[in-house]
């Protein structure tokens, strides 16, 4: 990647649009950025990789908080970067949440740009569109380019102020997450995990498979498959013979419900012809209650044929007595208006008696008309005094204000100049504080890695110890054995000695030496120990040897161990002097008293340019408040001379009038009052007469509708009559006596038809009764009672018999086809044991690999990152070589060699002046600084190797040389130049004098009270 234009526009300390191309280098490739403390050097750096990744150079600020102090509320903060890779040109552009102006234009509200990232690629002139809808969209696109991700990418490309130097003072630990995320090593991981979880699965599908064949055993309630196959052919032939036995039980069954159910029939036709005999006897017994019913239902019918002419009577008789009811109801209105009549004529009576009282008020109007204009005179005056003194009063309160104001604005413009001193006071201190903070966390952290060692050295010392015991007792233990062991074989010789000697002959040959004579053959009583004895002894021998190596391993292993941390801690003892007796709440107190000194520092540089902002404001600020000031109090003397004036003129207008008009509002009050009576008693007046009209017209209503009702109760009266007229005619013809026995006779229509259909029922009841007493007697003719109990008996024996059959050969069916499943699914099993006992040996055996469980005992990632951090640690010690005149190089802590401990990538620093290696934590400030700027440059190289052959155009460095004398500060800087040689664009951002005159191209960065502004030197 190397940067071809940035465009920072209200980004940080530049308020404006500041454009920066580094074309104008002029084929410089090594320039340096330089500038104040808190000008915006680091800003530069923050707005290259915001614009690729959406986060700044140290990943520490948030992008939503480098919108700058000084832009005016209307300009977007947006960050533009043309770069090259390879021979292909992009453009990233982002925007930040920002704030924007409410609609009424008072504070405002967060705005978030739809389109706040855009990537596109230079093509043929043009630049086409890559990704230009949300971050989401352009951040994986911008990876996929640059092969790395924010966090490698400050690794290799921006090495950012106060970070660079993490990976060389992180622990072991910290060390391998790095080396995870910059070079993807948890993919190893994964991949051991992987075979681990396979290897789990074969194991524990194997077990469970196992399981699954003892339970298919025990559910059979055998032990061996063997035991079940016997138990299957026991079953088979029991199954056989309850066959047989179940067949003859059936035929006797049949034979034995045939017989019963002949019986069963007889007894039923004989039980029919009885209850049919029953049933007939009980329907005749009723026919006199049947004949009493039909006689009540033929009268509730004669009764029903008559009942409209008694329900027409019984209307009109009803109407009748509702309309002498409403005539009463009219006499009682006719009379009600009457009485309204009168009592409305007294009214109007006594209002025309109130007429003199009307032509007084009309009187009043008239004179008061006349005083009028000099009363609206002298109200308007009133008014406009009002008016002048409320404005005064308001001018008085704005006048205070303004004094107020102005003092307020003084006192600001002086605490601020003081703040000013105060900031610029803790500025000054930045750099010193930075290092004092470094030194102070060096320090913490060589203290907690020396409790650290004294805790495991402590725990080294005991696990020799117990290591040297177990030694002693695995030396005594394999003395013991192979004591025995030569015990049991002398006793082995000595017996067959004797054996060959008892064989011996004379003038026979001896089978072992071939002597003929055999002056002194062997003699003994001793047993023969047996081969079982002698191998077991063998074996004993063997494992106490076995252990005894093992012992004599471990406890060399613990005594290395144990060495190698006495040699740490007092590497750190010295390293740390008399500090290192001070405890661990010393060190962290020390290191953030120094975090917060230099958190002021900064805090005072971020705040200088806005406080100086402030202080130019509060100048303007305390201008126009003794401006304003000066103009208010004018206004309100020229208010008071107003005031004064219209006063005597009301004075005036009040002495010419009338004492108790002056009151302001009493002419209108006096007018509005007669105004009001007068209108009431007209009104009453002609509300009186009103009143009367209306009376009298609801008198005549009231009588025209009482006349009328005359007419229609004399209609209703009529037909009355007539109705019941026909009415006793009717009921004369239906045969009752009168009205009662009318009523009596009288049934619900539901009543009726319930009686009707009762009486065709018994009627069909009776005839179905007949015919089935002449059915069963002709059915039952000849036939005797059968003697049902012992026929059932028998039946039910038979059945009894058949169930107990069914039962048994249903369970011994069911018994046969479990077993018989089961023995399918053992052998099913069977053939799946044995496919994962194949698989399993192959993925242990992958999984016992990738574990570092055999072998060199070293795990897939852990072998990995060994060898990448072995590629990191060449590349650096080249360049750090040369920055210490050959003295000093790096390399992995040795550990004999297990990286299964996190300390297998610890660092040391090897020293060519004497011979030894030590940590790197015991290297001094200016040695540290160039330890770490060639590590930074020597993960560069390898994450660039790493990262698919993407070639790594450009390096900033943002970190200070202070700590560096002359000579070294040549040295570093030398091979800073040296990148330059391989093509790359070297960017570096320093304070020193020494580097400023070593680089003729510069980026300089100019701090002002509205912001700051760079630009290019070149030469």
């Amino acid at each position: 990647m190397r940067p071809l234009r940035l465009t920072l526009q209200a980004f940080g300390p530049y308020p404006g649009l500041q454009e920066l191309d580094f074309e104008t280098l002029g084929g410089q490739d090594f320039f340096l950025i330089t500038g104040p403390t808190g000008a915006g050097k680091t800003s530069i750096l923050d707005g290259i990789s915001y614009a690729l990744y959406g986060e700044t150079s140290g990943g520490q600020r948030e992008a939503r908080d480098m919108r700058s102090h000084f832009a005016q509320p209307g300009t977007e903060t947006r960050v533009v970067f043309d770069f090259q890779l390879g021979a292909r040109t992009f453009r990233v552009e982002r925007k930040p949440e920002q704030p924007a102006l409410k609609k009424d234009g008072k504070g405002f509200k967060k705005q978030p740009d739809p389109h706040a990232a855009n990537l596109w690629e230079l093509r043929k002139d043009k630049w086409v569109p890559m990704a230009t809808e949300k971050p989401s969209a352009v951040d994986p696109a911008v990876v996929d380019l640059m092969g790395f991700r924010a966090g490698q990418f400050r690794q290799v490309v921006l090495l950012p102020q106060n970070r660079f130097q993490e990976f060389m003072l992180a622990g072991s630990s910290e060390r391998q997450t790095i080396l995870q995320v910059l070079f993807q090593t948890q993919r190893f991981a994964r991949a051991t995990e992987a075979l681990c979880a396979a290897e789990k699965t074969v194991r524990e599908a194997h077990r469970a498979c196992a399981a699954a064949s003892r339970q298919l055993l025990e559910q059979a309630n055998v032990e061996t498959p063997e035991a079940l196959d016997q138990r299957l052919a026991d079953l088979e032939a029991n199954r056989a013979d309850l066959d047989a036995r179940r067949s003859e039980a059936t035929a006797e069954g049949l034979a034995a419900r045939t017989s019963l159910a002949q019986a069963q029939a007889a007894a039923a036709r004989l039980a029919e012809l009885e209850k049919a005999h029953t049933v007939q006897e009980d329907l005749l017994a009723q026919v006199p209650r049947v004949e009493a019913r039909r006689t009540e239902l033929e009268r509730a019918q004669r009764a029903e044929a008559i009942q409209a002419i008694r329900d027409r009577l019984t209307r009109s008789e009803a109407l009748w007595a509702e309309r002498r009811g409403e005539a009463e109801r009219l006499d009682q209105a006719v009379q009600a208006a009457g009485d309204a009549v009168d009592r409305a004529e007294a009214d109007l009576k006594a209002e025309q008696g109130r007429e003199p009282r009307r032509e007084e008020l009309r009187r009043t109007l008239d004179r008061l008309a006349e005083l009028e204009p000099k009363l609206q005179e002298l109200e308007q005056g009133r008014i406009e005094t009002r008016e002048v003194a409320r404005a005064r009063r308001e001018g008085e309160e704005t006048l205070q204000a303004s004094e107020r104001t102005t003092e307020k604005t003084a006192r600001r413009f002086e605490e601020l100049q003081v703040r000013r001193a105060t900031l610029q006071a803790e500025a000054d201190q930045a750099d010193g504080r930075q290092h004092l903070l470094y030194l102070a966390k060096k320090q913490r952290g060589q203290r907690d890695e020396l409790e650290r060692y004294w805790r495991e050295a402590r725990d080294a010392q005991a696990a020799h110890a117990r290591s040297a015991e177990a030694l002693e007792e695995a030396q005594r233990g394999d003395q013991a054995a192979r004591e025995r062991l030569k015990r049991l074989l002398d006793r082995r010789h000595e017996a067959q000695a004797a054996a060959l000697a008892a064989a011996l002959e004379e003038g026979c040959p001896c089978p072992v030496c071939g002597s003929l004579e055999h002056p002194r053959p062997a003699e003994g009583h001793a047993d023969q120990p047996s081969e079982d004895e002698l191998r077991e002894a063998q074996h004993r021998t063997e494992a106490a040897e076995e252990r005894l190596n093992r012992a004599r391993e471990v406890e060399a292993t613990r005594h290395r161990e144990y060495e190698d941390l006495r040699l740490k801690t007092d590497s750190r003892l010295d390293a740390l002097g008399e500090l290192a007796h001070q405890g661990p709440e010393a060190f962290a107190e020390r290191e953030t008293r120094a975090r917060e000194d230099l958190e002021r520092s900064r805090l005072a540089t971020k705040d200088l340019p806005s406080l100086e902002a402030d202080l130019a404001e509060a100048e303007r600020q305390r201008s126009e408040a003794e401006s304003e000031r000066a103009a208010r109090r004018e206004s309100v003397e020229a208010l008071r001379i107003r005031e004064a004036t219209l006063k005597d003129r009301v004075d005036r207008l009040e002495r010419e009038l009338l004492s108790e008009l002056r009151v302001p509002g009493a002419l209108s009050a006096k007018r509005e009052q007669a105004t009001g009576e007068l209108k009431g008693l007209e009104a009453a007046l002609e509300s009186t007469r009103e009143a009367l009209h209306e009376a009298g017209r609801r008198l005549a209503e009231a009588q025209e509708a009482r006349r009328g009702h005359d007419l229609r109760m004399e209609d209703a009266r009529a037909e009355a009559d007539r109705c019941r007229a026909e009415w006793e005619e009717a009921r004369a013809g239906a045969r009752f006596r009168d009205d009662a026995d009318h009523d009596l006779a009288r049934r619900l229509t539901a009543e009726r038809e319930a009686m009707a259909q009762e009486l065709q029922a018994f009627d069909q009841d009776l005839t179905r009764a007949r015919d089935r007493f002449l059915r069963a007697e002709a059915e039952a003719a000849g036939l005797e009672a059968p003697d049902l109990p012992s026929l059932e008996r028998r039946a039910a024996e038979a059945l009894e018999q058949e169930k107990a059959l069914e039962r048994a050969h249903g369970e011994a069916q069911a018994h046969l086809r479990t077993l018989r499943d089961l023995a399918a699914a053992l052998e099913a099993r069977d053939r799946e044991m044995a496919a994962l006992d194949r698989r399993y040996r192959a993925v242990a055996r992958l999984a016992a690999l990738a574990r570092g469980d055999e072998g060199s005992r070293i795990s897939f990632e852990r072998f990995v990152q060994g060898a990448i951090l072995d590629d990191v640690l060449a590349s650096a010690s080249l360049r750090l070589r040369r920055m210490s005149k050959q003295r000093y190089g790096l390399q992995r802590a040795s550990e004999n060699g297990d990286l299964r401990r996190a300390g297998g990538l610890d660092l040391e620093v090897t020293d060519s002046h004497t011979g030894r290696t030590r940590a790197v934590s015991t290297l001094s400030g200016g040695e540290a600084f160039q330890a770490s700027l060639a590590l930074a440059l020597g993960l560069s190289d390898v994450v660039q190797r790493h990262a698919g052959g993407i070639t790594l155009d450009t390096v900033f460095i943002d970190e200070g040389f202070g700590s560096l004398d002359p000579e070294a500060l040549d040295l570093a800087l030398r091979t800073l130049e040296d990148l330059k040689q391989g093509g790359r664009l070297v960017g570096l951002i320093s304070h020193l004098e020494e580097v400023k005159a070593r680089i003729p191209a510069r980026l300089e960065v100019i701090p002002g009270p509205g912001g700051s502004r760079a630009a290019f030197r070149v030469g």
